[in-house]
């Protein structure tokens, strides 16, 4: 569910494939990405595994490089089990402090700055963009002049990069960012991908029945995720302040079968509030819903060129990837 939504729904991808110059260029853009973004768990994991096992000076409380998180008394945090947890966040920070010297230091860091402002960019703009069009134009000021709504885009961004700074502190009481991003896209990306999934695909499907089913899929995630905990966790950001009705045996688990319950709710609801609500006119839906869109001719492009080959690598890629490191 997480992976669908991150590739189909996510504004980030999304936006790319909106700058193609054409349609089948637009069709090949998440797939000719998805064959370096194969690659990137090894970017990611493979620091860290180094990160482990390098000595270094000063760093006692850890393993290998990287620190142990500190409490606010100075202390470093223990599992349940009485193991100090390590503050993986930090695992390339530390190397690049370790191992880069003064000049390939400062590069290291301008490159990271780059990429977090980079990414920062894309969520702004997807934020300002996402509320000021598709909620505040369309359900509760509609024919307002540009101004208008230039002016509420703006407010957005503010209060977007606000609501980021707040975010950031609840990120410090996760063992690593990724954590929280795979919860936030649980809350988010799932629900938004079954009202995508139904919208392209079933032509019954209404725009009540895309709100109640969004709505109703973040409320399912969030009573999902307050009755369940992940082992060794206390009650708060992580789950359970709705009571702890199962223990799951760590973050990501829960996050899975959050954004499971969230899909699953969203997919429901949508389906019930459309059937009961005024279908849209076919001649309206062309070109969004599949079964009446005309389909792509794509035989004036080479046969790797053209996205149906394009998808069937990525997908044998995906297939032999999960086999080996199953």
């Amino acid at each position: 569910v997480l992976s669908f939504g991150y590739w189909c729904t996510d504004f980030l991808v999304v936006q790319r494939a909106m700058a193609a110059d054409s349609m089948t260029a637009a069709r090949r853009t998440p797939l000719i990405a998805a064959l370096p973004k194969m690659f990137f768990p090894f970017l990611v994991i493979v620091p860290g595994m180094i990160a482990l096992v390098l000595s270094a000076k000063g760093v006692t409380s850890g393993m290998g490089i990287i620190p142990a998180k500190m409490a606010a008394s100075g202390a470093p945090v223990m599992d349940s089990a009485g193991h100090a947890v390590l503050d993986f966040d930090l695992a390339t920070p530390m190397m690049l402090i370790h191992l880069f010297p003064a000049g390939m230091l400062g590069l290291g860091l301008t490159a990271l700055l780059a990429s977090f402002m980079s990414g920062m960019a894309g969520n702004v703009t997807a934020f300002n963009t996402g509320w000021t069009y598709d909620i505040y134009q369309t359900h509760i000021r509609r024919g307002a002049s540009d101004e208008h709504y230039l002016w509420m885009g703006r407010a957005a961004t503010v209060g977007g990069i606000i609501l980021s700074v707040a975010a950031a502190y609840v990120a410090g009481a996760f063992n690593n960012i990724m954590d929280l991003l795979q919860l936030v896209f649980a809350f988010v990306n799932a629900p938004l991908f079954a009202t995508f999934l139904l919208g392209m695909f079933w032509k019954r499907t209404t725009g009540h029945g895309a709100f109640w089913g969004l709505l109703s899929g973040t409320i399912g995630a969030a009573v999902h995720h307050g009755l369940s905990l992940p082992a060794g966790s206390t009650v708060g950001v992580k789950g359970g302040y709705l009571g702890v009705l199962h223990v799951f045996p760590s973050e990501l688990a829960q996050t899975f079968w959050t954004a499971i319950a969230a899909w699953t709710t969203c997919f429901v609801v949508t389906i019930v509030v459309s059937l009961v609500t005024r279908p849209h006119a076919e001649e309206g839906l062309r070109g969004l819903v599949y079964s009446l869109t005309p389909r792509q001719d794509d035989s004036e492009h080479r046969f790797w060129h053209r996205p149906l080959t394009l998808g069937v690598i990525v997908l044998a890629m995906t297939i032999v990837l999960n086999i080996i490191f199953r």
